[in-house]
């Protein structure tokens, strides 16, 4: 995962700290293919595959990347981010689609 550069905003890094690990790790590939000054619509969607989840972080083994793929997708479903100030509280969810191909 070299080659992958991710910049995250401390209330990012804040919220992260509650995340487990294969969590982390699929918010960070999201990340990683954002491209900065392109079309947002654009990047609302993306697609995630457990292959491209195991070449980003080999070291959780093949046979392994499906299941904390879709385990990582399952719990980040039910979370958010709640950014506070003091004119506002906005709560964001971390994914706000899932589908699971056969």
């Amino acid at each position: 995962m070299s080659d992958l550069i991710a910049y995250k905003s401390n209330a990012l890094v804040e919220a992260s700290y509650k995340l487990t690990l294969q969590e982390q790790r699929f918010l960070l590939l999201c990340i990683s293919r954002l491209k900065s000054g392109a079309d947002t619509e654009l990047q609302k969607t993306m697609t995630i595959t457990a292959a491209e989840y195991f070449d980003s972080f080999p070291d959780m083994g093949r046979k392994n990347a499906e299941v904390q793929l879709q385990e990582a997708i399952d719990r980040l479903w039910d979370r958010s981010i709640i950014l506070k100030d003091d004119e506002k509280r906005e709560e964001f969810r971390w994914i706000q689609y899932r589908a699971q191909y056969a």
